[in-house]
C-alpha cells in the first residue's frame, strides 16, 4: 500500500476535494485525504495524504501557512471576497502607504478574528455557508487567532498585495475584511496563494497534470513524499523484525536510555519505512497509530 503525502499546487477554480477526485483514479484503492482546506479562489500548496498518512494529518506540523494575498480597497463583500455580493462601497484616496504599513502591522500576534459566515466552521453540526445561503441569520464565530509576520508588498490603490505568516485557522480575508474597516474604508479579497503550509513548501510543489503523469507512468517514489520526513518534532527508530511484530500489534517495547517520557516517535522497519506512531510511556515504546490499520 502507498503511504505519504503528495504536495500539490491547486489551480484556482477546483476545490480541494476535486483534487481527491482527480487523482484517485490514478492510486488504486489508496485512501486520499488532504491538510489544510483551500477555498476555489486560492491557488498553492494543498498536502494530499495517501494511506497510512491519512491518519497523521494530527501529527503534522502545519501550525505555521504562509500566504500571498491581493485586495481591493473600496467596496466590501458578504464573503469577504471577489466571489461574494458586494454589501457596501467607501471612500479609499485618503489612505497612504504608511497608514496601510501601520495598520497592517497592528494585527500581528495573537488576535481575536471574526470568521466569515460563509466558511466551513460549524454551527450546531451544520456548516455556516450553508446557514448563510440559506438565508438564516448568524453570528460569525469569534476566534483567536495569530499572525507571525505580515509584510505589504504592492500598494497600488485600489490594488494592494500582502505576504503573511500565520497559526492554524487564521482566516486571510478576515484579515484584509478587518484592515479596510481599520482604516475607515471597506475592502475585500481578489487573489489568494498559499506559499507554505509547514513542511510542505510551494518550491516543492507539482501541479495536478505533471502528478497524474507520474502517478500513470508508475513513478510513485519521484512525487510520494515519506510520511516520517515531515513528522517534526518525532524521534526516529529504526526496529528489527521481531520487534516489528510488537509493534504491529499494537504491544510496547523496550527503549535504549535517552528518551523522556512522552517522547513522541516514529518507527521505521529494516527498509525505513514508516509503520506506526507512538511514544514513551512508562519507559517503553508504545505505538499509537499502526500501519496495518490505514
Amino acid at each position: 500500500m502507498l503511504n505519504g503525502f503528495i504536495n500539490i499546487d491547486k489551480p484556482v477554480g477546483l476545490t480541494s476535494y476535486s483534487v481527491i477526485r482527480e487523482l484517485k483514479p490514478y492510486l488504486n484503492n489508496s485512501k486520499l485525504g488532504f491538510i489544510g482546506t483551500l477555498d476555489p479562489i486560492a491557488s498553492g500548496v494543498l498536502p494530499v495524504s495517501v494511506g497510512f498518512a491519512n491518519r497523521l494529518s494530527e501529527e503534522i506540523n502545519s501550525n505555521k501557512k504562509e500566504y500571498i494575498a491581493k485586495g481591493i480597497l473600496g467596496e466590501e463583500t458578504d464573503t469577504y471576497d471577489s466571489e461574494g455580493k458586494v454589501t457596501g462601497k467607501a471612500k479609499f484616496d485618503h489612505i497612504s502607504e504608511e497608514d496601510f504599513i501601520k495598520v497592517l502591522s497592528s494585527f500581528v500576534g495573537e488576535k481575536e478574528q471574526k470568521a466569515p459566515i460563509y466558511s466551513a466552521l460549524r454551527i450546531d453540526g451544520e456548516r455556516m455557508y450553508n446557514l448563510a445561503r440559506k438565508g438564516i441569520d448568524i453570528k460569525p464565530k469569534i476566534r483567536k487567532v495569530e499572525l507571525f509576520s505580515a509584510e505589504l508588498i504592492d500598494f497600488s490603490p485600489p490594488l494592494f498585495q500582502i505576504k503573511i505568516l500565520c497559526g492554524k485557522g487564521f482566516y486571510v480575508r478576515s484579515l484584509i475584511d478587518d484592515i479596510g474597516k481599520k482604516l475607515n474604508s471597506l475592502s475585500h479579497m481578489v487573489d489568494l496563494r498559499r506559499t507554505l503550509s509547514g513542511a510542505f513548501s510551494i518550491d516543492s510543489s507539482v501541479d495536478i497534470e505533471t502528478a497524474k503523469n507520474k502517478l500513470a507512468d508508475n513513478l510513485f517514489k519521484d512525487l510520494i513524499i515519506p510520511s516520517q520526513e515531515v513528522l517534526g518534532g518525532f524521534k526516529m527508530i529504526n526496529i528489527d523484525d521481531f520487534e516489528l511484530k510488537k509493534i504491529l500489534t499494537g504491544t510496547p517495547i523496550k527503549m535504549n536510555m535517552g528518551y523522556k517520557e512522552k517522547d513522541k516517535l516514529a518507527f521505521l522497519d529494516s527498509s525505513n519505512n514508516l509503520i506506526a506512531v507512538g511514544i514513551i510511556e512508562d519507559g517503553m515504546g508504545a505505538p499509537k497509530k499502526v500501519i496495518r490499520n490505514a
